[in-house]
């Protein structure tokens, strides 16, 4: 594909000295964008003592009044002994409790604790305002078009999210 000397990725291009080709590869786009985002909103809660995943705990702790470990495990796709680390460290703050369930003595039931909500709704601010800053040069259409195709990738993922063969399309280079 040839691009206009004036366009942005050419620009960027020359800019950063990252060839055009990475550009305009979404994997890359995204790893960047990911890091970006990570590396804002980590700092933002750093501030408060705390990290994204256990942020991403107390939120679907909010939104669901309890989970076992594992569950939360893997709707997060955290790994398990790191999940026990996290809810270790939300129950040290207080912000989480872990039960037996009573029907199954093996799983764990965390739940959230008061301080824990509180925490979340303030945490929650501090995330939105830390994305707003990674992503303040896009537009609010723009914003709304990567949250529409996150959501798209996201609700289609299947299990294995790579096939392990190309497409036809992909392998003939159409």
């Amino acid at each position: 594909m040839i691009q206009k000397k004036d366009s942005p990725t050419v620009e960027v291009t020359m800019t950063t000295g990252v060839p055009l080709s990475l550009l305009e590869s979404p994997s890359f786009q995204l790893e960047r964008l990911r890091r970006r985002t990570r590396d804002c909103v980590e700092s933002s809660l750093s501030t408060r003592d705390t990290t994204m995943r256990e942020y991403w705990v107390l939120t679907c702790l909010t939104e669901r009044d309890a989970s076992s470990q594992t569950a939360l495990s893997e709707s997060l796709a955290i790994d398990a002994s790191d999940m026990v680390r996290l809810i270790d460290a939300l129950e040290t703050k207080s912000w989480a409790k872990r039960d037996r369930d009573p029907r199954d003595r093996r799983r764990q039931i965390v739940t959230l604790t008061k301080a824990g909500a509180k925490a979340q709704a303030e945490l929650a601010v501090l995330v939105t305002q830390a994305e707003s800053a990674a992503l303040d040069e896009s537009t609010g259409k723009q914003l709304k078009h990567l949250r529409k195709l996150t959501q798209a990738v996201l609700t289609t993922e299947s299990a294995e999210p790579c096939p392990e063969e190309p497409d036809e399309h992909v392998a003939k280079g159409a």
